[in-house]
């Protein structure tokens, strides 16, 4: 029982975290931007990089956004299919958002990476807005 309780509070800990992360990245949908209804949450250790792919449909405005709970610094990459780099945050001193438009129908991965030496774990979110 006593190991069934300690696993419920650490649990509960992650969804409080993971909660509050979301919250911050949702402030950043604003009046123009929507939520297509997904966000991708994942743990992760400094130095290590994961994975979402993503299709994004032409005609549309898109927002992507990543927070963090603890992380300063969290690298945001858009890779094509064939491994061009569409879109690097490090080059804009690691920006949590950045909007684009689409002009043809795309499947990309979007690599995020915890670079803040700072911070050893941390819980990262990713949402996709677009325009309304």
């Amino acid at each position: 029982m006593k190991k069934f309780l300690t696993l419920l509070a650490l649990f509960s800990l992650y969804i409080g975290s993971a909660a509050f992360a979301q919250e911050s990245c949702a402030s950043l949908l604003t009046d123009d931007y929507v939520s297509n209804g997904q966000h991708y949450a994942t743990k992760i250790n400094f130095d290590e990089t994961k994975e979402c792919e993503i299709t994004f449909i032409e005609g549309n405005e898109y927002r992507l956004i990543v927070c963090s709970k603890e992380a300063q610094k969290v690298q945001m990459q858009i890779i094509d299919k064939q491994n061009n780099v569409l879109f690097d945050n490090k080059k804009f001193d690691y920006t949590n958002y950045w909007n684009f438009k689409i002009k043809k129908t795309i499947n990309c991965t979007v690599l995020l990476t915890l670079v803040d030496n700072d911070v050893k774990t941390d819980e990262i979110i990713l949402l996709v807005g677009f325009k309304k």
